[in-house]
């Protein structure tokens, strides 16, 4: 099994927790998450993990804390001991990135791009405003970058704002980037579509139009995990949108347990940004709070079941394990480990 070193951020991240999740899930000990993260644990105290972003819902506090060594993970990673470094974040970690681009030259190395922003690393007023930045390594020519607001505007930042957006595009470094979005633990995700659907939709409704028109507010509306998921379990439709990135869990954790999402505006995702693959088979699309409500009031009885069906099909497409085998496939390493479900007991239908 390939060796990975995986150098964490110190703070919650959707996009590098769910991949580190998977990847451990998959390889156990063979994956050193330096330092550790240690929210991901099982270990980690539950009166702790309410005071994560989201209260810790859905990746946090899961994985068994099995032993790893992590005694000098970098010089380890430097000499060759790793099959693959994984940098977590290139946003909050590119002077880690910077200080050992050189000594990792001939390692196989990738970044993980999660940040709520069309900018490529280090393509941003970030680091343009300070001179002594300007000769900073370019992650995509050191490292695979696996980038998740992937939009025609990263191509546009990368040409300084010279080139127009559609020209960009097809820069070379912005079509090498890998497309790379949240993942779903699988021992999350219900067996079978629940049946008693006793609403039209999820309490947390977050968009704005959505909640007037219905009289309520939009702000998180649960402390419990259990009694978040029991209420989408219980509710045909979840709303979701797009917020400061197109990709949240929250389109995951809908899906996941049985509640077909309605998200507003999908049309207008770029291809290549996160989330992939919902469509019209598994989600509804809409542009408004009356063409909403239209659109379900319309829907019969066997469609909807189609697109519940189609919901779940792709919270399992996304589950991390299977997230974690792409990226390694990706990456170049063996791919013979299958998808497989870390925990057989499941997830079962309220």
């Amino acid at each position: 099994m390939p060796r990975i070193l995986f150098l964490t951020t110190p703070h919650e991240d959707y996009l590098a927790d769910s991949l580190l999740h998977g990847l451990k899930s998959l390889l156990g000990a063979e994956v050193v998450d330096f330092p550790k993260a240690e929210f991901l644990y099982d270990t980690y105290p539950s009166e702790r993990r309410r005071a994560l972003y989201g209260n810790g819902f859905s990746l946090y506090g899961l994985l068994p804390d099995i032993d790893v060594d992590r005694s000098g993970a970098i010089e380890r990673a430097v000499a060759g001991e790793f099959d693959l470094v994984v940098f977590a974040d290139i946003w909050g970690g590119f002077e880690l990135f910077a200080e050992l681009a050189d000594r990792l030259r001939g390692r196989r190395v990738a970044v993980l791009d999660g940040a709520d922003r069309q900018e490529p690393y280090p393509y941003a007023g970030l680091w343009w405003r300070r001179p002594a930045r300007w000769t900073l390594p370019r992650a995509h020519k050191r490292a695979l970058y696996f980038k998740r607001e992937l939009t025609p505007l990263t191509g546009w930042y990368r040409s300084f704002l010279l080139l127009p957006p559609v020209l960009a595009a097809r820069l070379p470094s912005i079509r090498q980037m890998r497309e790379i979005a949240f993942s779903f633990p699988a021992q999350k995700i219900v067996n079978e579509p629940p049946t008693a659907k006793r609403r039209l939709l999820a309490s947390h409704v977050v968009d704005g139009e959505v909640a007037r028109r219905l009289g309520v507010g939009t702000s998180y509306a649960f402390d419990d995990e259990a009694d978040y998921y029991a209420d989408l379990r219980s509710a045909r439709f979840g709303i979701t949108t797009k917020r400061a990135g197109w990709d949240c869990l929250r389109h995951y954790e809908q899906a996941a347990n049985g509640c077909v999402p309605c998200f507003r505006d999908l049309q207008r995702k770029p291809p290549r940004c996160a989330p992939h693959g919902l469509n019209s088979s598994n989600c509804v699309s809409y542009r408004s709070v009356d063409e909403l409500l239209s659109r379900l009031e319309r829907l019969d009885e066997q469609s909807y079941h189609i697109l519940r069906e189609g919901a779940l099909a792709w919270a399992r497409a996304n589950a991390t394990v299977r997230r974690a085998g792409q990226f390694l496939a990706q990456c170049g390493l063996p791919t013979a480990i299958r998808d497989r479900d870390p925990d057989p007991q499941r997830a079962t239908a309220a």
